[in-house]
């Protein structure tokens, strides 16, 4: 696999496109390598350790890495194989972007496996009549307490996972959406907003909650305990999938051989994907920043692990309840014309 791993980048895809060539597609000879399109993130970067273990030959699948930025994948993905097989994409942003990517396709892209959430965003607070919300009230429907937190002045992004997340919340607890107020804010400027004293809670990432920590504020609830995420899988145009699914499935099982095995040492067993975020990342990760960059994710380490979290209708973080919150809530603001068809995925325990 080492010598067919390749960097793309956007202006070669565009510039392919502008001159009018004509990417071979290689689909059509089921023995050339599955071209794979991934960015150079720390989660992602598991799968370079396809090599290291022998999984190509173990499989009968080869594989070719391409590296992209990650906008760059569902396009490219949307190629049915001229520019790449199979590529990692969110699974929210699958549903917000279905009718746009399949315009005038009878041959759609498909959200074909999960594999892991990031679950380390949260909603802060520098209130301190704002409560901290436990696992058990918010998954306890009409809860008082969650209710209270989301009568708050709110500070998400629009259209955003942790919008989604409060969204979830409210139809959850008995709230109307339309009754929210949400004040459409990134990251950064929610939170200044919320040490201000602007808004009551905002959304946050790892760094945000660690800067709230150090300045007096704290966590009111967490993704985890909410129980949505936003899910990471494999997406691949169905032409390829019927072409393909012998190694498209194989590859699906090699990323959890690939997660199993860099978390049976992370001291050890990371070197390859260190050493590959390090050739290709803007962040150049030390073991520990490696080591807590993982923490605020959850990667399940067998196909038995991510079924029962993701695929089952009780699972953590259910696919069918993060996605008819989604649908619901894309149509409600009328972001999409018609809810998105949720996906089905192949057996493989």
């Amino acid at each position: 696999m080492n010598r067919r791993t390749v960097l793309i980048s956007g202006a070669s895809l565009i510039g392919a496109g502008a001159l009018g060539l004509v990417l071979l597609d290689r689909n059509q000879d089921t023995q050339a390598p599955l071209r794979v399109a991934m960015s150079p993130y720390q989660d992602l970067a598991m799968l370079v350790n396809i090599e290291p273990l022998g999984l190509e030959q173990r499989y009968g699948t080869d594989v070719e890495l391409l590296t992209m930025g990650w906008e760059e994948i569902p396009p490219a993905v949307a190629s049915a194989g001229r520019a790449a097989d199979i590529g990692f994409g969110s699974y929210i942003e699958y549903l917000t972007k279905y009718e746009n990517l399949n315009a005038g396709s009878n041959d759609p892209v498909l959200f074909i496996y999960p594999l892991y959430v990031f679950k380390g965003g949260a909603f802060v607070t520098f209130n301190s009549q704002v409560p901290s919300l436990t696992a058990q009230q918010l998954n306890n429907n009409g809860d008082a307490a969650v209710r209270s937190v989301l009568g708050g002045r709110i500070g998400a992004q629009r259209a955003s996972v942790y919008e989604m997340m409060i969204y979830d919340l409210a139809l959850r607890h008995g709230v109307n959406p339309s009754s929210l107020r949400i004040t459409d804010t990134p990251l950064d400027q929610g939170f200044l907003a919320a040490e201000r004293g602007d808004l009551d809670i905002a959304e946050a990432g790892l760094t945000q909650i660690t800067e709230a920590r150090r300045r007096g504020g704290r966590v009111v609830f967490n993704m985890a305990d909410v129980g949505f995420a936003d899910i990471t899988g494999f997406i691949v145009k169905r032409s390829v999938y019927e072409r393909r699914r012998r190694d498209v499935e194989n590859l699906i099982r090699m990323w959890f051989d690939c997660v199993n095995y860099v978390y049976r040492d992370l001291n050890v067993n990371s070197a390859a994907s260190l050493a590959y975020l390090n050739a290709n990342a803007s962040t150049r990760y030390t073991l520990p920043e490696y080591r807590a960059a993982l923490e605020q994710e959850y990667l399940p380490r067998t196909v038995r692990e991510a079924a029962s979290a993701f695929i089952v209708p009780t699972g953590q973080f259910s696919y069918g309840r993060i996605g008819a919150t989604v649908n619901a809530y894309l149509t409600r603001n009328r972001i999409v014309s018609r809810p998105t068809p949720l996906p089905s995925f192949p057996s493989l325990t």
